[in-house]
């Protein structure tokens, strides 16, 4: 493992602490906000960041306009190291109940902007009323590493359509969803339906790359045939229906964002004339997290906070 072949290089006793702060940097690509994630000023940050750098022999993190950026030696650690401070939590957890009234306990859900609109805001009412002091972050990664995240523990649990089958992977259905087209309620050409020959004839906004999870647009015209015009494209659902909100474009989008979304109140929620098959979201978690009272709380959580869906 990375972190034991660390520690032998070096005679000198090794300070578990810095594993923290690398974890911290990784996360925060902030000196300062590294720093106040662990508890420590920003001179000790950067003795602690110093001290890695002489034991790593490199300069994990280099400063950019963007934040620090982790080297490919930072990015090699980085696994190992969140693996062995998650095992090192549960081992200390692991003869404890799991109170959520009283846990400060902070979670990592990998989640789409879908599932951040359709998921978090029902999950955070759950959590105010029961588990006021557990935190929630939310990580964006493309889905051919969603896997990988629940592998080495950089996430807790995954909310996606489907993700890569491993063995062992555990998974539970949350819900299915349909999509529906957003146009906004004054269109000059679209007075409460939707035909397929006016979907045909509109420009419309994709979201996210071409043959994405989010495109529904390409795949309504692969299905169907179509030559649709895309006439812009964006990376979240939000940023597009606030675009059609404010001109002549279409969007699809998965019915279930359209409640949480206080721009609809200005759109137009009109049935696809073109038949598009509904989907299903389901909910993954490694299996050695299967029996950790905490993983199990923060499941039945998540399945009672889409039980409306």
């Amino acid at each position: 493992m990375m972190i034991r072949g660390m520690v032998k290089r070096h005679a000198a006793p090794f300070d578990l602490n810095l594993l923290l702060v690398l974890d911290a940097l990784m996360r925060e690509r902030s000196v300062t906000a590294a720093g106040q994630s662990v508890g420590l000023s920003q001179p000790s940050m950067s003795n602690a960041l110093r001290r890695l750098r002489a034991l790593c022999g490199d300069p994990l993190f280099v400063r950019t306009r963007d934040g620090m950026q982790p080297t490919p030696e930072a990015e090699r650690l980085a696994g190992p190291i969140q693996q062995a401070l998650n095992l090192f939590q549960a081992g200390l957890q692991g003869g404890l109940a799991f109170d959520p009234s009283t846990s400060r306990r902070s979670f990592r859900i990998l989640l789409s902007d879908v599932g951040e609109i359709a998921v978090l805001p029902r999950l955070s009412r759950l959590l105010a009323e029961g588990a006021p002091g557990v935190t929630i972050e939310s990580i964006a990664r493309r889905r051919d590493g969603y896997l990988r995240a629940l592998e080495n523990g950089e996430a807790d649990l995954a909310v996606a359509r489907a993700i890569p089958r491993a063995p062992g992977l555990r998974r539970r259905h949350l819900f299915t969803d349909r999509y529906v087209c957003l146009a906004r309620r004054d269109h000059p050409r679209i007075r409460g339906g939707l035909t397929a020959a006016t979907f045909r004839e509109e420009s419309h906004i994709g979201v996210g790359p071409p043959g994405s999870d989010g495109d529904a647009l390409g795949r309504a015209a692969a299905l169907h045939k179509l030559d649709l015009r895309i006439g812009m494209r964006v990376a979240h659902f939000v940023a597009a229906a606030i675009i059609v909100a404010n001109g002549d474009m279409l969007v699809t989008v998965p019915h279930e964002i359209v409640a949480e979304l206080e721009v609809t109140r200005s759109l137009q929620v009109l049935p696809l004339p073109l038949a598009l098959p509904n989907f299903t979201v389901q909910l993954y978690w490694h299996p050695r997290y299967h029996s950790d009272q905490a993983n199990q709380w923060l499941r039945k959580q998540l399945v009672k906070a889409c039980s409306d869906v």
